[in-house]
């Protein structure tokens, strides 16, 4: 099945400072996930497929999570994981719309977090880039 997405999430992982394991994790939690993003995997399932080991998945889930990219729901071993509804597949142009609506009723998706700057940008006009004619 096809599923679309209403984001380019894709486009912009460099952003999100995510680890090579964290960005397996997701690659193996889009291609599984049902229509909507709920992913029917534990982290044992997915780390079947990968081999990383329990602490890398561990770690990479975290971070992922700490992100908004996935969310988690359930307490401890029983935990669930969705895409977040931003990312999402959904099976139709109608079902992103009607989940979207849905979402903003509820007062929008929850956030992704994108890692700020480790240090201030320069300022304007003190050093940096000079424009050339």
């Amino acid at each position: 099945m096809s599923l679309i997405n209403t984001t380019g999430l894709f486009g912009m992982l460099y952003q999100l400072q995510l680890t090579p394991t964290a960005i397996d994790v997701l690659s193996v939690m889009v291609k599984h996930q049902d229509a909507g993003g709920n992913v029917g995997m534990k982290q044992a399932e997915i780390d079947e497929i990968l081999g990383v080991g329990q602490a890398s998945m561990s770690r990479a889930m975290a971070l992922l999570v700490d992100r908004g990219i996935v969310l988690r729901s359930g307490g401890g071993r029983g935990h669930r994981y969705a895409l977040n509804p931003a990312i999402a597949g959904y099976e139709s142009q109608h079902d992103l719309q009607k989940e979207m609506d849905r979402q903003l009723a509820l007062g929008g998706p929850p956030p992704i977090m994108v890692p700020g700057y480790a240090k201030r940008p320069p300022k304007p006009g003190k050093g940096g880039l000079q424009s050339v004619a």
